[in-house]
């Protein structure tokens, strides 16, 4: 086998494989031994008809077919492996010579990852904000706790801020139902602005059985970019307004709530719990903006492949998420008016961000020579054997998909340290 590589674009090249007689007629015997059993002829046993008598029942059409697919399968593989090309996509194959079992040149169009220009990372110093609680935020987290354990007294009266508010709510735009945006019997309390601004301000002084119907406009950087600063009409209905007898902060709330005899220990207990989750905050923050930074100054070219591929996945992740709230994808498509050509363009941003992310990182792992060993990802499935006891989660945990996005995890993990330690030199 002989190949020949032109660069067409930094994403994409072009290999010319030859395959010689030898390959093609090894291919050939392949061919024969697989329709061989299939064969039932006069005079031999079954599986042990000679070549030619396979090639008249199979057809010759088949029998070349077969032979070329097979060739150009395994020239393809050794010729990338030999020319240590990174493919990302099935190449697109065009048969230039075929001379039957003597020769066969085909050209396969490639789609690789591209060469990967990264900045001086090494030499990007950022430093880590402290963390720092505040009384009010450990305030917060009490009077969330003295909600918990409060005494729920029917209010009789109008529904004020502080109550706790049960009511079945309709989200509707331009007349149709808004994916996400309805409850039966949901409990809300009023001025936790846990809603969207001014829904919670619209249930203030209704009370049992009471329905109404307000607009409220969602914030300009909301989530869901079809609904970003639009109106969405709301339709609720109250079906009961609770007023909370709420206890007193003292020593025995604080034994009620806890192991603690004190309010002082209740409250250094929360203080420590928030610096934990104020860290890991911090701590996730930092990498994202390293790693943000990093990707801004490397410079290199997103194959489309691979960006068709991680649409693919993120419309799969959507899906998911739709499912958990009993919706298809056709089906929240056709509630927000959109194509799936709509929503590619809206995924289409990330789908790039993501790409050029998993390059940049991919590229430092090499650089720094960074590895994965098969015992890391051993453990790492130990772990999750012991917290997934379920069968059919134990089945799963054997799969090689299991052991890919372990490999990944742990590989992103080892990158992120690694820039990390750099940055905070």
């Amino acid at each position: 086998m002989k190949s020949e590589v032109t660069k067409r674009t930094d994403t994409q090249v072009t290999l010319l494989i030859t395959a010689d007689e030898t390959e093609i007629k090894h291919a050939l015997e392949h061919t024969y031994d697989k329709y061989r059993p299939q064969v039932k002829a006069a005079g031999f046993r079954p599986g042990k008809a000679p070549d030619h008598i396979v090639a008249r029942e199979v057809g010759d059409a088949t029998i070349q077919s077969e032979t070329i697919e097979h060739v150009m399968s395994h020239s393809y593989g050794d010729a990338v492996s030999a020319e240590k090309l990174a493919a990302i996509a099935r190449p697109k194959v065009d048969i230039k010579k075929w001379v039957p079992y003597t020769v066969l040149e085909f050209e396969a169009v490639v789609d690789v990852v591209p060469p990967v220009a990264l900045p001086d990372y090494k030499k990007i110093r950022k430093s880590l904000k402290p963390s720092k609680i505040e009384q009010s935020q450990i305030d917060e987290v009490v009077d969330d706790l003295r909600r918990r354990v409060a005494k729920r007294v029917p209010a009789l009266r109008k529904a004020e801020v502080g109550d706790e508010v049960k009511l079945d709510f309709d989200g509707f735009k331009d007349g149709q139902a808004v994916t996400g945006a309805s409850s039966k019997g949901y409990t809300l309390k009023l001025g936790s602005s846990t809603f969207i601004p001014g829904f919670e301000d619209n249930l203030v002084g209704m009370g049992v059985g009471d329905e109404k119907s307000f607009s409220v406009k969602f914030p300009d950087d909301y989530h869901e970019k079809s609904l970003a600063g639009q109106p969405v009409e709301f339709r609720v209905k109250v079906h009961e307004v609770t007023a909370l007898d709420l206890p007193e902060i003292n020593d025995s709330f604080a034994s009620e709530v806890g192991p603690f005899k004190t309010v002082a220990e209740l409250r250094a207990d929360i203080e420590d719990q928030l610096k934990v989750e104020a860290e890991e905050t911090a701590k996730r923050q930092y990498e994202n903006e390293l790693l943000d930074e990093i990707v801004s100054k490397a410079k290199l070219t997103v194959p489309d492949a691979l960006v068709r591929q991680q649409l693919d996945r993120l419309k799969s992740e959507l899906a998911q998420r739709l499912a958990g709230s009993g919706l298809s994808l056709d089906q929240y498509l056709d509630s927000q008016k959109k194509s799936t050509a709509d929503l590619d363009k809206e995924l289409l941003p990330e789908a790039e961000k993501r790409v050029r992310l998993a390059l940049v990182m991919g590229q430092v792992a090499k650089d720094e020579n960074l590895t994965v060993g098969a015992e890391e990802i051993d453990d790492e499935i130990a772990k999750l054997r012991q917290r997934y006891t379920d069968p059919s989660m134990q089945q799963e945990l054997s799969g090689d998909q299991v052991k890919e996005d372990i490999y990944n995890h742990l590989m992103a993990s080892k990158v992120v340290n690694t820039l990390v330690d750099y940055a905070k030199k």
